[in-house]
């Protein structure tokens, strides 16, 4: 993590008596408390885990985590009365917690929706959900040109280790299920960039999601495919649909007769292709 964060030398990490951590953190700035504080709740996270013997996160995988936890708690502050779910303000890491200038105050949001494949080509958005709790879900939909539903599904995600593999799961299973109840050329969606980039990556990969993203490839070469990334205001379904997955630990393939909230986010898709 220090590659990464200001945070106290390993020399300054003992325990000197009961208010040593006490005595620590009142000679660090803010932002050094809070990445300190984060860094040992991951630790005692990681140890309850071990108590309890289920299957450890990754290291990669805490780290990813945790740059990504303080990174939204940061734009939560710089930015409270922004939408942070569509994730168009920047993260100013000199400002720390303290509120940022908005230059666009005033001005009308521009809103992403969800767009339609040109005829003759399907598109499958696809995103992972997942908690520090372990539990996770996984969302898909496919569409055709008119904005029709060919297939929905969520899946429960057992011994998924972070986020990232959330979202490489959802777009392995969204594509597997393309591939085998469509024939179409195929536009894979996520708004994941960290999985597009390992999948689109050079060879061979060397991440801990290696043999994943090598399946992937190899179901990418089955048909035309192209995997692109979305904003996530413009991938509510599947993301309404791996939360599904996820909270409700369900697992389940639709071709009618959606779930009401992901029919009444489906309907909102479609009354954007006719603005």
């Amino acid at each position: 993590m220090r590659e990464t964060w200001d945070i106290p030398a390993d020399t300054e990490l003992k325990n000197t008596g009961t208010e040593w951590l006490l005595q620590l953190i009142h000679g660090l700035s803010e932002e050094q408390r809070a990445r300190t504080f984060m860094l040992l709740w991951r630790i005692w996270y990681v140890h309850n885990e071990i108590t309890h013997e289920k299957p450890l996160p990754s290291v990669e995988g805490s780290r990813r985590f945790l740059l990504s936890y303080l990174e939204s708690l940061m734009l939560i502050k710089q930015w409270p009365d922004k939408d942070v779910e569509k994730g168009k303000m920047v993260v100013s890491h000199d400002k720390g917690f303290k509120r940022a200038h908005d230059p666009s105050v005033g001005r009308q949001k521009e809103k992403k929706q969800w767009v339609p494949p040109k005829p003759g080509v399907l598109k499958v958005n696809v995103d992972g959900s997942w908690a520090s709790s372990g539990a996770a879900g996984a969302g898909m939909v496919i569409r055709n040109s008119e904005g029709d539903v060919v297939l929905a599904a969520c899946r429960q995600l057992v011994g998924c280790q972070d986020a990232t593999e959330a979202e490489i799961t959802a777009l392995e299973d969204g594509l597997k299920l393309a591939l085998l109840w469509t024939h179409l050329p195929l536009i894979i969606e996520t708004d994941c960039m960290v999985a597009l980039d390992l999948i689109k990556g050079g060879s061979p990969n060397m991440s801990v999601y290696a043999f994943q993203i090598s399946r992937i490839r190899d179901l990418l070469r089955e048909r035309e495919c192209n995997c692109t990334k979305v904003d996530r205001t413009a991938n509510f379904v599947s993301h309404g649909l791996a939360q599904l997955g996820r909270v409700q630990a369900r697992t389940q393939v639709w071709f009618s007769q959606f779930p009401s909230e992901i029919a009444e986010a489906l309907d909102i898709d479609c009354n954007s292709m006719n603005v």
